[in-house]
């Protein structure tokens, strides 16, 4: 039975739900609790989480180098099972080692699956709405993370152990999609796009540095605002379920906004759409330092439209130039600098609020991170536009067609 383009852009949406939403963000719902049971300090729970980039960072190296040995449904599939495996550590995990190697195994996951999505993504469907259709991934992590607060809020009864029984719940929708994707995520046909042509380096795609450069500023800001978003309210005086619902409206905007700006790349370019996004997400970081709604809210909506319209962006800007067979690759050489400053986002976050007393300093530095990512973007807006030049790297049958097929 074969899966139509839309049909594979939607189990991929889910695929990049249970990486990112379940392996990544939901700890980052269920850390005040984890603090209090397991960590003892944010110092701890920052490091702990750490991890979980750090595993992620190993695997971009892994894709970087055997990116083209296997085709982009089969890493794909592979993630799943690591992510499925990480989450049922976290049902388990009485001991922060225990937890850090659920996250260990998330975040391997996590890399194993996103880094050859846009590019899958982007091959099924026709140019013209490649950037809509790699920001439908980015709408499946949303979704993911709206789903996760609910449960988060549901068991917000069951006291400081209750985030175990959110990863079970999180598990068993894992498995689902694992065996979606086993049965129709197959490898098809190969397609002028994927077959074998020289390597392709990033240096070779016009504006890289700017990509690369703006892509590793908006992995320290989100790193520090995803991960300490729900405690930053709560130190303000915000509920828990308060905390989380804000965090939840993250996930919401995350459904809609990798296809906004994903469309808004394809009409007005990309290097336009990366400056702009940068700017709305360092406003929308320096709204969380109110500590009051409703600007915490309108802080969760423009963030989270942001968070998953940029990485679309940057993958639409690739997947423009790149034949899909060296997507992966390449991909993973952008996204090493994103992976690092991810990493040191995450443990630097929770050091400033040990060291400061507080989030307003880690908040701060990540809204500067941010403007820095639109002034590297310009280097892509001088590039011009993707789309115009198909044949900047790669070889001639980079051309698709559209045709749906399996990758």
């Amino acid at each position: 039975m074969r899966t139509g383009a839309w049909g594979l852009v939607a189990l991929v949406a889910l695929a990049s739900a249970v990486a990112q939403a379940f392996g990544r963000f939901t700890y980052s719902l269920v850390l005040p609790s984890i603090e209090r049971e397991l960590a003892g300090s944010y110092a701890v729970a920052g490091v702990v989480g750490a991890v979980n980039v750090a595993a992620y960072v190993l695997a971009v190296l892994v894709v970087g180098t055997l990116g083209r040995r296997l085709r982009p449904a089969t890493w794909i599939r592979l993630g799943l099972a690591c992510c499925t495996g990480g989450l049922v550590l976290l049902t388990r995990s009485a001991t922060v080692p225990e937890l850090a190697a659920g996250l260990a195994l998330t975040g391997w996951g996590a890399a194993l699956i996103w880094l050859p999505s846009p590019g899958f993504v982007g091959g099924v469907v026709a140019a013209s709405r490649r950037g809509a259709a790699i920001g439908l991934i980015g709408s499946g992590i949303g979704l993911g993370i709206v789903f996760a607060g609910g449960l988060t809020s549901l068991r917000a009864g069951g006291g400081d152990s209750g985030w175990r029984g959110v990863y079970l719940v999180e598990t068993v929708f894992a498995v689902l999609v694992l065996g979606a994707c086993l049965g129709f995520l197959r490898a098809g046909p190969r397609s002028p796009a994927e077959e074998p042509g020289r390597p392709v380096s990033l240096r070779q795609v016009p504006g890289w540095r700017g990509l690369a450069g703006g892509y590793a500023a908006y992995g320290l800001a989100y790193s520090i605002y995803t991960s300490y978003l729900v405690a930053a309210l709560e130190d303000a005086g915000f509920s828990p379920g308060h905390a989380s619902a804000v965090y939840t409206v993250v996930g919401a905007a995350l459904v809609v906004g990798g296809v906004l700006l994903g469309q808004l790349s394809d009409r007005w370019g990309r290097g336009q759409a990366l400056v702009l996004g940068h700017l709305l997400m360092a406003g929308a970081i320096l709204l969380v330092l109110a500590g009051a709604e409703p600007l915490a809210t309108v802080s969760a909506l423009v963030f989270g439209a942001m968070m998953s319209g940029l990485p679309s962006v940057v993958a639409a800007r690739l997947a423009d130039v790149l034949p899909r067979r060296e997507f992966s690759a390449v991909f993973a050489r952008c996204t090493l600098a994103f992976a690092l400053a991810q990493t040191c986002g995450t443990s630097m976050g929770g050091f400033l609020a040990e060291a400061s007393g507080g989030f307003a300093l880690p908040f701060a530095v990540a809204a500067a991170m941010s403007v820095a990512g639109a002034v590297l973007s310009i280097d892509v807006l001088r590039a011009g536009r993707g789309p115009d030049r198909p044949a900047a790297v790669g070889d001639p049958g980079a051309a698709r067609d559209g045709t749906p097929t399996a990758g």
